[in-house]
């Protein structure tokens, strides 16, 4: 989030992950929810030492227009401190721990350094594998090597996705089918037109369920498992509306249900940091529908990695 926000800014939000997580993961193992974490390469290291060591040469690291989206110009630029106990905003070791010790729950990539694949400009190729390099190193400090990805803002294009397939990966997230979702430059994606577009369609249908079979998964290079919903955190200035977005999920939920199809929700832990209360609720008012559904429709919880499985049956 440094790209987005200052640490006195949003810092609370960051800290909580380390209260939001054991939550989130408590409630998945309560409700046999399968999920995908996709975790930043550079926030898995123990201490500053081994983060330090562990970063690709400085031909090999990102080169962007604007200076400011690269983490190692914040690493530079900014206080880091020696390990997570000193500094909770830059380490999660523990986190990371916690999550492949609950049953279900898979570690994903989020690239090494936050990398984004389409505002990276001179030799971006190369960077990139770099920096899939440096993630595997990393990754296998823990478990084995990640076989999903989710691209940074939604940041992909095909030579990634080849580079991807080079380095083990099996599965990305891609996004909704529909022009508000495409990927975009990170200037392209603050147009206050699709920003708009965006933040109506939480509430009102405009762009459709995005749910779909399971059939239309499997691509050339990778699997595409494309997102459904971005579970957008609770505001108090638009808690009015808050019934219209949770029945806009849940919609799309029965949906799928009812057809056997996927349906993708997806935030980040940080989006729990404030209002972690009225958070939790909507996320506990969404796993009992989903309940009502398995009940109903036999309904099922998978991970990015299970999705993946699934297809391989596709073509035996």
């Amino acid at each position: 989030m440094f790209d987005k926000v200052s640490l006195p800014v949003y810092g609370e939000n960051i800290k909580s992950v380390h209260t939001v997580i054991p939550e989130l993961l408590a409630l998945f193992e309560a409700n046999d929810i399968h999920a995908t974490w996709a975790t930043v390469g550079m926030l898995m290291h123990k201490n500053k030492t081994a983060l330090l060591a562990a970063l690709p040469e400085k031909s090999l690291q990102p080169e962007y227009s604007n200076p400011e989206l690269s983490s190692y110009h914040h690493i530079e630029n900014s206080y880091i401190g020696a390990d997570e106990f000193e500094d909770p905003h830059h380490f999660g070791a523990s986190l990371i721990n916690q999550i492949l010790e609950t049953k279900g729950q898979e570690l994903a990539s989020h690239t090494f350094s936050h990398y984004y694949c389409i505002d990276g400009s001179k030799n971006s190729g190369a960077i990139f594998a770099a920096d899939c390099k440096a993630m595997r190193t990393v990754v296998t400090d823990y478990t084995t090597s990640p076989s999903s990805i989710i691209f940074p803002r939604n940041q992909t294009n095909n030579t990634a996705l080849k580079i991807c397939k080079e380095n083990g990966i099996t599965a990305y997230r891609g996004t909704e089918k529909h022009f508000l979702y495409n990927a975009r430059k990170e200037s392209a994606q603050t147009n206050l037109f699709i920003r708009g577009l965006r933040l109506l369609d939480h509430y009102i249908n405009i762009s459709g369920n995005h749910t779909y079979p399971l059939t239309k998964t499997k691509e050339t290079l990778l699997t595409n498992i494309p997102a459904s919903r971005f579970l957008r955190p609770y505001s108090q200035s638009l808690r009015f509306l808050e019934t219209l977005r949770l029945r806009r999920i849940k919609r799309a939920m029965t949906h799928a249900a009812k057809y056997g199809e996927i349906f993708h929700l997806w935030w980040h832990p940080h989006n729990f940091g404030s209002n972690r209360k009225e958070n939790m609720q909507n996320l506990m008012e969404l796993l009992n529908h989903y309940k009502t559904l398995k009940e109903e429709y036999d309904m099922g919880s998978k991970n990015m990695r299970d999705i993946e499985e699934l297809t391989k049956t596709l073509s035996e």
